[in-house]
């Protein structure tokens, strides 16, 4: 994982404008998007001309574009704590993992259930909560979304590199990646290629399914951490010899999945645009 790397928020917060006729308690709904390890530049609103964002920068277009941003700590953990609970990650206990900079498997750390959370703030005023994604806040049962105030979540409970393909897995040895729906276990070890669509089907359907409430919905992404990862029909833009790289991959290969940048950040503007079209679905 790159530890030194930082977070970068797409969406920092936005309340959608429009409301259901369903929704009678005419409450605004909330959606929070956050990348893993993307730089501010990775967005073509922000000049890189590397990448297209299309969803992203009608966004910025349309919206508001922040142009000086800082964070307590630029890791998973910490910078997750600090959202969840607005608070400074040292003071969660959360700025570090017990023997890394961030939670691995089976840390015995987590966010403490005491701490008051964005989710249980919005739950206990009538909103349905919903993540689908990364978690990163702990691993053991009493630190799930769950227990932090999401009524629904679905994703992994922590970065998709803590998994045995790991390029440095003799020194880790990592356990199978659990897929989570819930509290359930569902899935082992995952194919990587599809966590970014699974992820964005699965809060599509919760905005389909809470028209009649309102709703907070977090969708912390896997990507763009490494091990960089695009589904299928986002690989169709990636060179011939990259294509045929991954073909013959064996395990997982960090420097070849690292030369797909473009086409992972694809993928995380098509999921904005996915979850914006079902906003715009309900409110049109």
């Amino acid at each position: 994982m790159e530890i030194n790397s930082k977070i970068w928020l797409i969406l920092a917060l936005f309340a959608c404008n429009a409301f259901s006729q369903e929704n009678k308690s005419n409450k605004p709904n909330f959606v929070i998007i956050y990348t893993d390890d993307q730089g501010y530049a990775d967005l073509g609103c922000f000049g890189g001309a590397h990448v297209q964002t299309p969803n992203i920068d009608q966004m910025a277009k349309e919206g508001v574009k922040l142009t000086s941003f800082y964070v307590a700590a630029p890791l998973c953990t910490p910078s997750r704590a600090a959202l969840m609970t607005g608070s400074y990650p040292k003071r969660v206990g959360l700025a570090t993992g017990n023997n890394f900079p961030v939670l691995l498997a089976s840390d015995s750390k987590g966010l403490n259930p005491e701490e008051i959370t964005i989710a249980e703030v919005l739950k206990q005023a009538g909103y349905k909560t919903g993540m689908f994604g990364k978690w990163h806040l702990g691993d053991q049962p009493e630190f799930m979304p769950n227990k932090q105030g999401f009524d629904e979540f679905f994703g992994l409970p922590y970065s998709h590199d803590i998994f045995p393909l790991h390029q440095n897995q003799k020194k880790f040895n990592f356990p199978s990646l659990p897929v989570l729906d819930n509290e359930k276990v569902v899935e082992l070890d995952p194919d990587p290629d599809y966590l970014n669509k699974r992820i964005t089907e699965r809060a599509v359907k919760f905005i389909e399914q809470n028209k009649e409430n309102p709703f907070f919905v977090y969708v912390p992404h896997t990507s763009p951490h490494r091990p960089l990862l695009a589904s299928p029909k986002f690989m169709e833009s990636a060179p011939k010899e990259i294509r045929e790289a991954l073909k013959n991959e064996k395990g997982i290969d960090y420097k070849i999945r690292d030369k797909i940048y473009p086409q992972t950040i694809a993928e995380i503007d098509w999921s904005v645009g996915q979850i914006l079209d079902a906003l715009k679905k309900k409110w049109t």
